[in-house]
């Protein structure tokens, strides 16, 4: 089963030989950092600093690593990139504008989500922070990244 992603691609680094190389950027839909290894004919697909929507999989687990992998079947295609200009030269990202109003949603606390978020003592923390930390870790993110979605995490739970 294939996923469709569009990454702002950062870098594009070969593999040895007929290794499979790998890409480096942030999905646009998430802001998270991610890296997906490619084949060679599809490594020559990408360039830095443009942006690419195309579809990949999650590959075998080799020692506890499961590498998220360009898929050879479907289409790269390069959409419209933040950093590119007309003239070739490129300038600085700009953030998005701030939102202008935040929506507090109330949950009941006999849902799903409402378990989740009604009360928050040190077993449900610890459930909370493992599977923000999961995800970051499977992404390939960093420890500043778990800090960051821990932080959002709490701003939206606890309107910080």
């Amino acid at each position: 089963m294939t996923n469709l992603v569009t990454v702002d691609v950062q870098r594009v680094s070969p593999g040895d030989g007929n290794a499979p190389g790998s890409i480096g950027g942030i999905d646009v839909d998430t802001g998270q950092e991610v890296t997906f290894k490619a084949w060679p004919d599809m490594l020559a697909k990408f360039q830095s600093h443009k942006s690419f929507t195309f579809e990949w999989y999650l590959g075998k687990e080799y020692k506890g690593v499961q590498d998220m992998i360009v898929s050879k079947h479907g289409e790269v295609r390069e959409v419209g990139s933040a950093v590119s200009q007309s003239n070739g030269s490129h300038s600085p990202v700009e953030a998005p504008p701030a939102p202008k109003a935040t929506i507090q949603v109330v949950t009941p606390s006999n849902t799903p989500q409402g378990v989740m978020t009604s009360s928050q003592g040190t077993k449900e923390r610890t459930i909370t922070c493992l599977a923000i930390m999961k995800s970051v870790i499977e992404s390939g993110g960093t420890e500043a990244d778990f800090d960051r979605w821990l932080a959002k995490h709490d701003s939206v739970v606890f309107s910080k």
